[in-house]
């Protein structure tokens, strides 16, 4: 994407050359040249660090595998990360450190080498997270090649700490203990500005809350914790400011705003956007240091040229090719559009407007082309958070430099920039949340393009009046329609009404139960807060009145960050077994952290909330010795709504679900299928739920073989029609005309959000079943039926032995014989 990107951009500029040459004829010899050295370098450098990168001692023992023995260099700060594929018992995380190897050993052989190289490291990470750029070490491990694509030769999986053989320079060393300095004077601020604060000074990001990096996202806004063009205008400024308060020549001046920019780089670490900044404020301190006007226009397109000759790999940074779309935007566009919104606006608020609404002009296709979403509040709320930026920036800066030797003095300052940082981020909270923040836009070359074109005419549009006048009225006409009838249109997300959600959130389980305007229930919280803070936002769920943990399984409980402290929760409720201990122990500190109190859920307990109500019917006694004993103490809840009543059951396995048999009313219109829909069901009680709906909640491609083909072949000949996540993305289930109604949000074709659906026409239900099953109706280019066919083969017994199963088979058809138990009995999907 970002290579055809880059070459739409060379042709553009190849064609921009030819157009200035035809204007002028004299000035073909010299665009001929240029053009012609541009694209020799750009495909030699190309040539040149392909053919390094893949080639070497390095490559060859990463494609065979081997274990290694490496000298690096730290080339950027170490950051923790998360898995994605939490294993149940246990939360996983890694950390990630950008290297260069620079000598390699493989048993008695050594190589000298000088390549990209990125660690990954799986045991403990705390030693790691210390070091900083410039340092060596001694570490050992295993290769493996890159993805392709990658701009390192290999990655090396390592989990010993590492060896120092040389700490980092003193520039880097002062320049980490100014960053560190600055994470401890914010330390005093409240949690969302203490972590805005380092990212706007310095990029940091590392303590940023991840709600708070979507609302920035959502709201047009990333920019402000991307350090670029602003923050060194800003350092260029004040220490000009502070240059003409002294006796310094020109030239002077010019080496002092360099020597800023170049220490700035180092503290701030040099990413793409800033190392085109920089070397644009390079540029024009040499042009003021030799007297000659500053064109800023072949300024950029140098830096740019500059850049991409010495690093290739830039032309895949998504933040470089922004950073220089916003940038030529603001040299380009912005003059001229805010001298025509100067004939109807004062001048200050038409260069105000101008600015973003330029920048914004040049960056969305490119935002658009790979994140499918078009902000339709960037401007405004630019508009309104910009001038606090640079308030917070300069006040930072002073705590980041003082910090180091004055810690009161930098917290003071630190203070001062509370205030415009707590101004960001509640315009960025309350711009995400505007109707119709974001739309959904076709990714690719086609949808950028397509918004190049839509640009272009609606630029053309508004120079006319009778244009500018049909214009808003179609803006405001489509935010309408989009805000206000588009979710209440069949299909949409949330459907009207809806009673139950459950939430895509991986290998794990997270439902949210309605109980009226935006409050929910949450049973359990997944694997991993964003998928969770993602579901409970489009389900418009802003308070949650009780949170059910079933068990204490890291992919039900390492979501909770997404809701403690971020927005009101009365309560959590959790089962008899406090295991495994550290997951324990991670819930209790949270919720301490958080203020909401922890309580044991009762046999028998009945809880009503309005419409809705919900009884504890498992587990009947704490089991010890099962091959799970978390597992086999999960909470089981029978959930009433108005007119729905559902069977919630954790991941409770064969021992658990044989105490339900016979002591409580299993009998119900929606199951959730037990532990993912794993082959430890009892055949016995599925039948006795005599459920319509069967939902599993599962990770697509997981290492579990969930759920089990035998499972799914179970609640199909029992008549159910069954859902599954990993398939059909979040699933809402609600009753529409007597019927039981499943809406899916379905995953969207990049993966990175999910889309609201409309019906469609009728299909086969999603899974055989052995009897005639009720009509449904499923969306245009919905996958074959073939997807979801019947396994082949008979159900095998389960633990229970055969007799469960004949048991199971009466029990089915003494239900077929028996009256129904609501007015229609009908199943109706709707979704893409």
């Amino acid at each position: 994407m970002m290579l055809a990107i880059a070459g739409l951009v060379a042709i553009a500029g190849v064609l921009l050359a030819v157009v200035s040459a035809m204007r002028r004829p004299r000035r073909w010899p010299a665009a001929a040249v240029a053009i012609g050295v541009c694209l020799a370098g750009g495909l030699a450098t190309g040539a040149v660090a392909t053919w390094s990168r893949t080639t070497g001692p390095l490559a060859h023992a990463a494609a065979a595998g081997a274990t290694v023995q490496l000298r690096v260099r730290v080339t950027g700060d170490p950051v923790r990360r998360q898995s994605r594929t939490v294993a149940p018992a246990g939360r996983s995380t890694f950390a990630l450190v950008p290297a260069r190897a620079e000598r390699l050993r493989v048993g008695r052989h050594s190589w000298r080498v000088h390549q990209p190289l990125l660690l990954i490291v799986s045991g403990p990470d705390a030693p790691w997270l210390t070091l900083l750029p410039s340092q060596q070490a001694e570490v050992g491990g295993r290769l493996a090649p890159a993805r392709p694509g990658d701009t390192v030769t290999a990655v090396i999986y390592v989990t010993e700490p590492p060896r120092a053989v040389r700490g980092p320079s003193a520039l880097q060393q002062g320049a980490g203990a100014i960053r560190h300095g600055l994470r401890r004077a914010a330390a005093v601020l409240p949690r969302r500005e203490r972590g805005l604060l380092p990212g706007l000074v310095v990029g940091d990001t590392t303590q940023l809350d991840q709600d708070v990096q979507d609302d920035f996202r959502a709201a047009g806004l990333t920019h402000v914790v991307a350090v670029s063009g602003a923050n060194c205008a800003v350092v260029m400024g004040v220490g000009l400011a502070l240059a003409r308060r002294t006796r310094l020549g020109l030239r002077s001046r010019a080496v002092w705003s360099g020597a800023l920019l170049l220490g700035f780089v180092v503290l701030a670490r040099p990413s793409g956007s800033v190392l085109r900044a920089a070397l644009m404020g390079l540029f024009g301190a040499v042009a003021m240091g030799s007297g000659r006007p500053r064109a800023t226009v072949p300024i950029l397109s140098g830096s740019v040229l500059v850049l991409m000759l010495a690093d290739p790999t830039l032309s895949r940074s998504v933040g470089f090719a922004l950073s220089v779309l916003a940038t030529a935007g603001l040299l380009v566009l912005a003059p001229g559009w805010r001298d025509a919104l100067a004939r109807i606006l004062p001048p200050r608020l038409a260069e105000a407007v101008a600015v973003p609404l330029a920048a914004q002009a040049a960056c969305a296709p490119l935002i658009a082309s790979f994140a499918g979403t078009v902000s339709t509040v960037a401007v405004v709320a630019n508009l309104v958070a910009l001038p606090a930026v640079p308030v917070a920036t300069i006040a930072g800066v002073l705590a980041a430099l003082t910090a180091p030797v004055a810690l009161p003095l930098a917290q003071v300052m630190t203070r001062i920039a509370a205030v415009p940082c707590w101004w960001l981020v509640t315009v960025a909270h309350t711009a995400a949340r505007l109707p119709a923040a974001q739309l959904g836009w076709p990714t690719g070359r086609g949808g950028a393009l397509a918004l190049v074109i839509l640009t272009v005419g609606g630029a053309a549009t508004v120079r006319r009046r009778r244009g500018r006048r049909a214009l808003v009225a179609a803006c405001v006409g489509f935010t309408a329609v989009h805000a206000l009838v588009v979710p209440r249109l069949p299909g949409g997300w949330p459907p009207p009404g809806w009673r139950m959600a459950m939430c895509d959130v991986g290998q794990g389980d997270a439902l949210v139960l309605a109980a009226g305007g935006d409050t929910g229930v949450l049973v359990d919280a997944g694997p991993d807060p964003a998928p969770l803070r993602a579901c409970l936002k489009s389900l418009g769920i802003h308070r949650l009145a009780l949170i059910v943990l079933s068990h204490l399984h890291a992919d039900h409980v390492e979501g909770l960050p997404a809701v403690l402290g971020h927005m009101p929760v009365s309560r959590i409720e959790i089962g008899p077994l406090l295991e495994p201990p550290a997951e324990w122990a991670r819930v209790h500190r949270w919720a301490d952290a958080a203020r909401v109190p922890i309580t044991r859920a009762r046999l028998g307990e009945t809880v009503r909330l309005g419409a809705l109500s919900w009884q504890v019917i498992a587990p009947t006694a704490v089991l010890h010795g099962t091959d799970s004993d978390p597992n086999n103490n999960s909470i089981a809840m029978r959930v009433q709504t108005p007119d729905l009543s559902l069977l919630l059951l954790g991941d409770a396995e064969t021992e658990e679900q044989g105490q339900l048999l016979g002591r409580s009313d299993t009998r119900v219109d929606v199951l959730k299928v037990a532990h993912h829909g794993s082959a430890r069901q009892d055949p016995a009680l599925l039948a006795a739920t005599r459920a319509r709906v069967a939902l599993i909640s599962v990770g697509a491609g997981n290492s579990y073989g969930h759920p089990a083909p035998r499972t799914v072949h179970a609640l199909s000949s029992l008549g159910m029609s069954v859902f599954r996540t990993d398939l059909d993305g979040s699933l809402a289930v609600s009753r529409v005309a007597g019927a039981i109604t499943v809406t899916r949000r379905a995953r969207s074709r990049a993966g990175a959000g999910t889309k609201a659906g409309a019906p469609g026409r009728p299909v086969r239900p999603l899974y055989g079943a052995s009897r005639p099953a009720a009509p449904q109706t499923w969306a245009p280019g919905e996958p074959r039926p073939s997807r979801t066919a019947r396994p082949s083969g008979r159900l095998p017994a389960a633990s229970r032995g055969r007799s469960s199963l004949v048991a199971a088979r009466r029990t089915v058809r003494a239900a077929a014989r028996s009256p129904p138990r609501t007015a229609s009995t009908d199943v109706t999907c709707s979704g893409p």
